[in-house]
């Protein structure tokens, strides 16, 4: 934990051009208290040494102390680390199924398969290694449910024995 003067000191080394690591091993405090506390008052980045930051008074950033979905008040005494944006595990999954639009997905993590199992086409995102559009074809195919209970083969199935023997040498 810093002292009042130790975070006055590491803002105003900060303020002056001073790194992270440098700071740290002047005061003899952890690299990493160092950067949460420059981070806390907007004081980022690199910027080189002796280079002095325009702004002479930082602000602290604001802390969300409202739940984004209901409005309660958070309890920011007892958390540490990361501060909540919600008051509740519920309020921040209802939030973020009503807020799909805003999460943040990238193009490039999409990836499109065909289904082991029932052979139809699908997306996952952000995971290269699936092999089945849902858990019901995972689990029919794992334990051969499908044959069994309808006696309909799968439509993979199908289609390798439809190509078996289409050549023909005539």
């Amino acid at each position: 934990m810093l002292t009042k003067e130790q975070k006055e000191e590491i803002l105003r080394l900060r303020k002056k051009g001073h790194g992270y690591k440098s700071i740290a091993s002047i005061l003899k405090v952890k690299r990493d208290d160092v950067r949460d506390l420059c981070r806390r008052y907007g004081l980022t980045g690199y910027l080189g040494y002796g280079q002095l930051i325009k702004n002479e008074t930082p602000k602290k950033k604001e802390i969300q102390d409202k739940c984004l979905y209901c409005g309660k008040e958070i309890n920011t005494k007892t958390r540490r680390g990361k501060k909540s944006k919600f008051c509740s595990e519920h309020c921040r999954r209802t939030w973020w199924k009503e807020n799909q639009d805003k999460k943040d997905r990238r193009d490039t993590a999409w990836y499109s398969f065909i289904c082991k199992y029932c052979g139809k086409d699908f997306k996952a995102y952000g995971n290269k290694n699936r092999k089945f559009c849902s858990r019901k074809c995972a689990m029919d195919y794992r334990y051969g449910f499908y044959k069994e209970k309808t006696g309909y083969e799968t439509r993979l199935e199908k289609d390798s024995k439809s190509n078996y023997g289409t050549h023909s040498d005539e």
